[in-house]
């Protein structure tokens, strides 16, 4: 494994990417209002009679720092990775699951002591575990079926292209089916793909070269659309308006048709994304306007409103994920106070209106979008903790909503 390997996936729940760009939102400033527009959609929502931070905390086995982790979104188990920095650049690295009841360690999938290699968690779909096995500067994808096997059974071999990387997945919303892409700084290109991650069977590679404008659709976030069988893609430059309001791409998994679109929503970087495929509606989250775009993917239209306790860069919204049972989108923030000493995370949990439905406090999260781990049908999720003063992501906090 390369150094530049490790950096990036042993600070992707770290302080750097976002920190940096914050401090350029806060010196070019603060949050850009803009009014909630009327939106046509009415559902039912159901509360959870007790929501907020749960009892329940996940240790890794070995007290290590956490490098990747989801639950099953289905069961009754989770998967994470962690590592212990040693002596001499190597480390101890491990996978393990764990119980979303108790939060304890259930079974240690694979564990290495002194070395130089990497387990990384890279999600959960449908039952099936997958994870990043970082080897003598090659990437293997293990996979874990059934999850509570706690044992690797196979492999996942998406067809990368020599010169690139795979960079990321959709996450799972309960099934093995994902959109992904692969991309090459050298060539400064893209190629989106979909994968039955169970069946280990992929789609046609389609290029993003019509739609990459300088580094927009380089790296965008990417979330699959299971009812019109589309990659949904959001980016943008990054840069105050009017020229870096966030873009929207279709991409047909298929037939490889490209489509995008402007709402004129969504001020500097893009930092969440989630679709639900019944409704078509996509939500996003945006840094320097401290926005969350709602978007109409049928229609090409959209609205956005702020989120709450807003006022510069590190109030932002991060992670968006989609619970499918009660159409809700949940957001993340890293401080509710725009105090980096004294940030108080929230977790808002959104209708496809707009509408706050439930507000979440949680625990010390990082600057940097964490995945929202959840399990809808028992109203429960899990987020890392950055845990002080260590000041490192040690531990797993469960909430309900």
């Amino acid at each position: 494994m390369n150094n530049v390997d490790r950096k990036k996936y042993r600070t992707a729940l770290g302080v750097v990417s976002l920190f940096v760009a914050s401090c350029f939102a806060l010196l070019t400033g603060t949050a850009f209002p803009r009014p909630a527009k009327a939106s046509a959609l009415t559902q039912t929502v159901e509360i959870q009679p007790n929501p907020g931070a749960g009892a329940v905390l996940v240790h890794p086995k070995f007290g290590g720092q956490i490098l990747g982790y989801d639950i099953d979104r289905t069961g009754t188990e989770g998967l994470l990775s962690e590592y212990v920095a040693l002596s001499g650049g190597e480390s101890l690295v491990a996978t393990e699951t764990f119980s979303q009841k108790t939060g304890a360690i259930l079974k240690i999938v694979a564990k290495e002591n002194r070395t130089l290699d990497d387990y990384v968690t890279e999600g959960i779909f449908g039952n099936f575990g997958l994870d990043l096995f970082q080897h003598a500067g090659q990437n293997h994808f293990l996979t874990i079926s059934p999850l509570n096997g706690g044992k690797f059974t196979g492999k996942w071999t998406p067809p990368i292209k020599k010169g690139y990387q795979l960079w990321t997945t959709s996450v799972s919303q309960g099934t093995p089916e994902v959109a992904a892409y692969q991309s090459s700084f050298n060539a400064d290109l893209t190629y989106v793909f979909s994968s039955n991650i169970a069946k280990n069977k992929f789609g046609p590679q389609i290029s993003l070269q019509p739609i990459i404008d300088v580094n927009e659709f380089l790296h965008p976030l990417i979330a699959l659309d299971n009812k019109t069988d589309q990659a949904v893609l959001a980016d943008s430059q990054g840069c105050p308006e009017p020229i870096c309001v966030s873009t929207i791409a279709l991409v047909d998994l298929t037939s490889g048709k490209i489509s995008k679109f402007s709402a004129g929503l969504g001020v500097g970087l893009v930092d969440g994304l989630a679709v639900d495929s019944v409704t078509g509606i996509a939500v996003t989250t945006t840094l320097i306007d401290q926005g969350v775009e709602f978007y109409d993917l049928g229609r090409q239209t959209g609205f956005e409103v702020q989120i709450p306790n807003a006022g510069n860069a590190l109030q932002a919204g991060l992670d968006v994920e989609f619970d499918p049972i009660h159409h809700l989108f949940l957001v993340e923030q890293y401080s509710s106070t725009g105090n980096p000493n004294d940030p108080q995370p929230r977790v808002y949990v959104y209708d496809e209106k707009g509408n706050v439905k439930e507000t979440i406090a949680v625990q010390r999260l990082p600057v940097s979008p964490a995945l929202i781990a959840l399990n809808p049908g028992k109203r429960i999720g899990f987020l890392v903790v950055i845990v002080e003063p260590q000041h490192m992501a040690l531990e797993l906090q469960s909430f309900a909503y």
